[in-house]
């Protein structure tokens, strides 16, 4: 199942309370959509159908038609991956659910137990995205652990040794975790864990640590060298993935807290500055590598008339569709950004200035023939758009040279391009 696809979840539940809550809070915080059958009698009916289609199934172990956990079997049979919750505890049934490679097991004793198969849902469908590397000597560890992990829906990359796992790591610079044996040929867990740090900070890459002579000074030696965590082996299915978890959620928390710092909020474009630490940083590549900077300066038209007949919300929807706009068609040449207000500033670094009025000519068409609405009516929107090239100094100097044809473009009548007179 592609990420495209919609997401379907199985949710096989008797009590009312309880399925109508999961069902609403997956809808509604996930977007996904939920299936519901009552009992083991129509879960079976529909499992038979389409099982296919389900990326996940939720199971209540205790069903009228089937009491006794029947349902797991069905469900391990038909290939869906799954999450069990039941009003009981003890740790015979976990261990005994847990052998039979459910993903996890909740009970249902508080609103947390609602969170957490929420969570472990949206995470289940996240790790999907999220690359592994798993470095052992031991077959039979990376096995172990794979499977779990795989299990858990992330895409897992192997290495029998530290210097092979560096090599796949410089294959793959997208890994977000290592989990790293402590006692390995050629390069052990310290040394590969060393050599990591070397390259990726704790904002970049996560490290978990494990080996099977496990004690507190062997945690602390590996965190001291830059692990983010250590296990044990052998551990607990739970305990390991709830490491895991953890690890790759505080990453994604780190790198979402960031990534805040330079959108912004409204449409989602990179904020001014961002533009400024990224320009800076191009047009030092172009006096390295030659080439142009090419820097344009996008006003909206109008905008306070945008306004004053529709009110700011109306006004939002304008900045975010042209937003949406620029993003799309920028974001594989080019940086774009809110520069403020209604201006938008587009930073290009090309070895050719061949096509630039007609990449720019193109996107003020397309703008202009834009279809916004704001409830039902119809919003007209048009773009000024003054463009530079010249050779400057520093960033700022090469904006106000846009900036300056930008205004050009509004004395001659607006909606139209103006290229700096080099």
């Amino acid at each position: 199942m592609s990420a495209s696809q919609s997401v379907e979840i199985l949710l096989v539940e008797d009590a009312k309370f309880f399925r109508s809550v999961i069902k609403s809070q997956i809808e509604k915080q996930l977007g996904f959509t939920v299936t519901c059958a009552e009992t083991y009698a129509e879960a079976v009916t529909i499992l038979d159908e389409r099982a296919d289609d389900f990326f996940l199934a939720l199971l209540d172990l205790n069903l009228p038609d089937a009491p006794k956990g029947e349902i797991i079997d069905v469900v391990i049979e038909k290939s869906v991956p799954s999450i069990v919750f039941s009003g009981q505890f003890n740790e015979e049934l976990r261990d005994h659910l847990m052998q039979q490679n459910i993903i996890d097991y909740v009970v249902k004793d508080s609103p947390a137990s609602i969170e957490y198969v929420i969570s472990t849902v949206k995470r289940l469908y996240n790790n999907q995205s999220v690359k592994v590397l798993l470095a052992d000597d031991s077959k039979t560890a990376r096995y172990q652990m794979r499977s779990l992990l795989e299990r858990y829906k992330f895409n897992v990359l192997e290495a029998t040794d530290g210097l092979e796992a560096l090599k796949l790591l410089d294959e793959n610079p997208d890994v977000l975790l290592v989990i790293t044996d402590y006692n390995m040929p050629k390069l052990d867990g310290f040394e590969f864990t060393k050599k990591i740090r070397s390259h990726y900070s704790k904002r970049q890459l996560c490290i978990i640590g494990v080996s099977t002579y496990g004690n507190h000074a062997l945690s602390a030696k590996f965190i001291k060298v830059g692990a983010n965590d250590f296990i044990t082996k052998p551990f607990l299915n739970e305990e390991f993935f709830c490491r895991v978890s953890q690890n790759i959620e505080m990453l994604e928390h780190i790198r979402a807290l960031e990534s805040s710092l330079i959108t912004d909020y409204l449409t989602g474009l990179r904020n001014r500055r961002y533009l400024f630490e990224r320009g800076e940083a191009m047009l030092e590549e172009c006096r390295n590598e030659g080439g142009f900077l090419i820097a344009a300066m996008l006003d909206i038209d109008f905008f306070k008339k945008i306004n004053d007949s529709f009110g700011h919300d109306g006004g939002d929807e304008a900045l975010k569709a042209v937003s949406n706009y620029l993003r799309h068609y920028f974001n594989d040449i080019g940086v774009a950004s809110r520069f403020g207000g209604e201006e938008f500033c587009i930073l290009i670094h090309q070895d050719h200035t061949d096509d630039i009025e007609d990449i720019f000519e193109t996107v003020r068409q397309n703008i202009e023939n834009l279809n916004v609405s704001y409830g039902n009516r119809a919003l007209r929107v048009t773009l000024s758009i003054g463009i530079s090239w010249r050779k400057t100094a520093d960033l700022e100097t090469l904006i106000n040279a846009a900036d300056q044809c930008l205004y050009k473009a509004k004395d001659k009548g607006r909606n139209q391009v103006v290229i700096d007179q080099l």
